[in-house]
Parts: structure tokens; C-alpha cells; sequence
């Protein structure tokens, strides 16, 4: 990306003041748009509705793992070697059982977010490619810039397409 963005600026010095003036150059703050845009939110409530059972499940688990670890402590001293390994070996089991669960949601969650991600990120391209045909820009930049003034930020319309989008 940093490759293109000084690509970009020495075709822009090469080209001299005439063609520069010419040029119509756009920004995009593509943060501000994964924390306003709609998609996101939807996004995020999916996950929550896909995984929040998964979710709840290892936090019960964990409450029984701490209960189980709670009860060995208190008895350590009074039971049986016996019932004391019996014990180690159920919170040890579950223990693994929880840290399988957790490493398998864990890689659901990476995955579905990736899907999302890389859907969101298509038609954030598609809808920044649309505008720039629209309104004849010839460049638009992207993170890695140190500073774009209000006047070529359109960030905002592109928030706004995406809104339009999201509704339909």
C-alpha cells in the first residue's frame, strides 16, 4: 500500500503543476467507516446471535471449573489420596474440555469474522470505485495518509452509499 501511495505522489511531482491542478483527488478514512457503517453493526449482532450460546456455555463451564478448583482446595487436607486424585483427574478433564472449546470458538469466530470482513471490505471497494466514476475522481487515497483536509475527505459519502446499501 505505501508502495502505491509513493508510486502515486512521484507520478503526481513528475507530472508538474498544468496536470496536478487538473487532477481531483478523493480521501477515505476506511476506520471511520468500520465503526459507523451499518454493515458492522449488523455484522457484530450476527456473531452475538451465532456465538452467544458457545459463549455462555464456556463461561458456565469456567464457573464450574472455579467451584471444582474451590472444593479441592477446602478438602485437599481431609479426603482420601484416593478421592483427592479422583478430583484432580475430573478438574484436569475439564480444564482440557474447556480449552478445546474455547481454541474451537475461538477459530469460529476468526473465521466468520474474516467472511464478514472480506464481504465488507467488496462493497466498501465497489461503492469507493462507484463514486469515483460518478464524480470523476482520479485518485483516491487511503490510510497511510498523515493528512487530508475536509475538502477531499468523502468518507462520509461513501458512509452514506454504504447506509443506502445496507437498507436495501
Amino acid at each position: 500500500m505505501k508502495k502505491i501511495i509513493v508510486v502515486s505522489l512521484f507520478v503526481l511531482a513528475a507530472c508538474g503543476n498544468a496536470m496536478a491542478a487538473d487532477l481531483k483527488i478523493g480521501f477515505v478514512s476506511v476506520q471511520q467507516l468500520l465503526t459507523q457503517a451499518p454493515q458492522v453493526e449488523a455484522v457484530n449482532t450476527a456473531m452475538i446471535e451465532r456465538f452467544g450460546g458457545k459463549k455462555q456455555e464456556l463461561q458456565d463451564l469456567e464457573a464450574e471449573i472455579k467451584t471444582m478448583q474451590e472444593n479441592y482446595k477446602r478438602n485437599e487436607l481431609v479426603m482420601t489420596e484416593d478421592k483427592l486424585a479422583e478430583l484432580k483427574d475430573k478438574l484436569i478433564a475439564k480444564v482440557q474440555i474447556f480449552k478445546q472449546k474455547e481454541g474451537t470458538l475461538a477459530q469460529e469466530v476468526k473465521v466468520m469474522r474474516d467472511q464478514e470482513l472480506a464481504v465488507l471490505q467488496k462493497s466498501v471497494r465497489d461503492i469507493i470505485n462507484d463514486i469515483a466514476k460518478k464524480d470523476g475522481y482520479d485518485l483516491i487515497l487511503s490510510e497511510g495518509v498523515v493528512h487530508a483536509s475536509e475538502q477531499i475527505d468523502i468518507t462520509e459519502k461513501i458512509l452514506e452509499e454504504m447506509k443506502k446499501a445496507f437498507k436495501k
